[in-house]
């Protein structure tokens, strides 16, 4: 009997919002094995607001996913057949692709084996994962922070704002968060290492920045775009620095791609722009795993989630989470 796998398809192209009924939960036939492949259980699957831009006919990084075709997305899951010797079952193992699915079939060395004595196995998707790296390096390799600067960090209690805070908190900096729930910014201050909060629903971004920075920002990390990313440029120094990461205030609009209004301010000031994404570091990917687990066993790091419980709860999970609805990393578990 041919073995199956419940996976995702998009069903439709979200018009705005996406909504849980975009997507459809279909069942298909898995290979059997070859030569150096292995079988993989998921129990954990992320989902990540970048999911949103090949939902779009905009070619870029992620190129547009076809109507019925499979979502994908990171996964960790434990094998359970294997024809690899170094990949036997019950290993466990991070995909960056074979997600939004419960089994699958890939070859061994499309995976990364991962260690669940090292830290609970959802934790390679979030503070280990490429949320974590994607913190790791804008932080790192972009910005490189010095003790004493001031950062003002975007969708601050989210999966990469989490870790920025944390990582700017460490180097000494001073961080300002953005987030638009009160519940976050408490924990912001409590738990992630900033020293204010401003609420973007409730509050004005260019004058609550104005009044906590009035000398101006030095960096700034951008998880959001748009009126985030304008306020920011209003605020910086001259010779300030932007690592560039995601737009996620302009995934559900027509373009997501356009640009701020008032970008001519990083020409008067002379601001550096970085855009960045975490495929451009990936020969960084051992260093950055190196130095985030030590902090994390250490309990310099703090890694929060959001868990939603079932594969049919994935798209929900997804929707919630452009929402806001989550604190820290987003993950289903199965």
């Amino acid at each position: 009997m041919t073995d199956t796998s419940r996976v995702f398809q998009l069903a439709r192209r979200p018009d705005g919002a996406p909504r849980p009924d975009d997507f459809k939960l279909a069942e298909v036939p898995l290979p059997a094995l070859g030569p150096d492949q292995v079988k993989v259980r998921n129990t954990f699957l992320s989902v990540d607001p970048y999911m949103r831009l090949p939902m779009t006919t905009l070619e870029g990084v992620h190129a547009p996913t076809d109507i019925g075709g499979e979502m994908d997305g990171g996964a960790v899951g434990e094998v359970i057949e294997s024809t690899s010797g170094a990949m036997p079952k019950g290993s466990f193992v991070f995909s960056p692709l074979m997600g939004w699915r419960d089994l699958y079939v890939a070859g061994a060395s499309s995976l990364v084996p991962i260690d669940p004595e090292l830290a609970p196995l959802s934790a390679y998707l979030g503070v280990l994962g490429l949320s974590g790296m994607t913190a790791y390096a804008g932080m790192e390799y972009v910005l490189k922070p010095k003790a004493g600067e001031t950062i003002f960090v975007s969708a601050a209690a989210g999966a990469v704002g989490m870790v920025v805070c944390q990582l700017a908190s460490n180097h000494g900096c001073r961080v300002i968060g953005s987030t638009g729930d009160p519940r976050k910014a408490a924990l912001l201050k409590e738990r992630f290492g900033a020293e204010a909060t401003i609420n973007y629903r409730t509050e004005d971004l260019r004058a609550s920045l104005k009044q906590f920075t009035p000398d101006g920002l030095d960096m700034y990390f951008d998880n959001v775009g748009g009126s985030h990313l304008e306020a920011a440029l209003d605020s910086m120094k001259v010779h300030g620095r932007m690592a560039l990461c995601g737009a996620v205030e302009l995934y559900n609009s027509a373009n997501y791609r356009r640009g701020p209004g008032n970008f001519f301010a990083a020409i008067e000031k002379g601001v550096t722009l970085t855009g960045f994404n975490i495929g451009l570091y990936a020969a960084q990917r051992a260093e950055m795993m190196r130095d985030l687990a030590g902090q994390l066993v250490s309990g310099a790091l703090h890694g929060d989630e959001t868990i939603v419980d079932g594969l049919e709860n994935t798209g929900k999970a997804f929707v919630d989470l452009l929402a806001g609805a989550n604190v820290g990393k987003m993950v289903v578990r199965l």
